[in-house]
């Protein structure tokens, strides 16, 4: 049984459709319930992610909570597809300042917003489209082609572009794209939290030995454009839209390396501080720190290597 897939996310547009959101909370939770106790994988899978995000052994509530958000996240992902102007931007509530991305736009090198699964992403790079911002969605194909025909259609009419990327490979198609949207002073929005690609790194997540993908640093370095964290979490009835401080690439050929790992720490760093703050919007249904070291085992191996 998939968590969502084309015939879920019809009868969701069907009660987004007859339902005011006011009443959407009952049936997430109806369903959240069902998924809860048939997804027995997923369920462990989660509890495991939140016991090493919480740091605490106790978190069944917590892995109750990730189901029912989202399926509210989805309910609002299919009501937004009816949505438009102040309609679609009054499902943000709390809205911090976008003059990070302002000032980046202003500097003409574009800007790279980077967020990760956690809360309605979807809502933000609908959201900046409506505002104006010209925006640019650098991502992988769903695998359920319906799906991915749908994610497809909410962007396009809001004039979003689409950059796929390969699971397998990177494409160096993909990122030419991305960089040429960049110069054009265009926005390129990515989720950063899980390892899709060719090129990554093994960094410290949450005491853990993860890698993560570096494509937002390399294309930084290619283009000039500051990274931008984003994140959109649900806050009682509304979303936050909330936008960090940028995140400068800048290297010469030697230092490059090292500006890469320093940047990405510095991104993980905010990763974990949203996470932390929102583990139930953290929407990884698959054992994430599967086979990662932790930290006391990092640890105990440098000494060894150090004797």
């Amino acid at each position: 049984m998939d968590l969502y897939n084309n015939k879920n996310l019809f009868y969701i547009r069907l009660l987004t459709i007859f339902v005011p959101r006011l009443l959407h909370a009952p049936f997430a939770i109806c369903a959240s319930g069902i998924f809860y106790l048939l997804l027995s994988e997923k369920r462990r899978a989660l509890r495991r992610n939140l016991i090493v995000v919480t740091g605490r052994t106790q978190v069944e509530w917590l892995v109750f909570l990730t189901f029912y958000k989202f399926a509210r996240n989805w309910c609002d992902i299919m009501l937004m597809m009816g949505l438009r102007g102040p309609r679609l931007l009054a499902l943000i509530g709390r809205q911090c300042s976008e003059k990070p991305l302002d000032d980046a736009i202003a500097a003409g090198k574009g800007a790279i917003l980077l967020s990760i699964h956690l809360g309605n992403w979807e809502l933000g790079g609908l959201g900046l489209a409506e505002k104006g911002y010209r925006m640019n969605i650098l991502t992988f194909r769903e695998p359920d082609a319906k799906v991915n025909l749908k994610r497809e259609q909410l962007r396009r009419e809001r004039g979003i572009n689409f950059i796929y990327v390969d699971r397998e490979v990177t494409t160096s198609l993909a990122i030419v794209e991305a960089v040429q949207a960049l110069n054009r002073n265009e926005v390129l929005a990515i989720l950063g939290d899980r390892d899709g690609s060719s090129h990554t790194m093994a960094l410290e997540f949450f005491g853990r030995q993860v890698r993560l993908p570096l494509g937002p640093a390399y294309l930084a370095l290619a283009s000039g454009a500051p990274v931008i964290p984003v994140f959109v979490p649900l806050e009682g009835e509304r979303y936050a839209a909330i936008m960090e401080q940028p995140i400068f690439f800048q290297a010469s050929r030697d230092e490059r390396d090292r500006v890469i790992r320093e940047g990405t720490e510095q991104l993980v760093r905010i990763f974990e501080r949203y996470i932390r703050a929102y583990p139930d919007q953290w929407y990884n249904f698959f054992d994430y720190f599967a086979g990662g070291a932790s930290r006391r085992t990092i640890q105990a191996k440098k000494g060894v290597a150090d004797d």
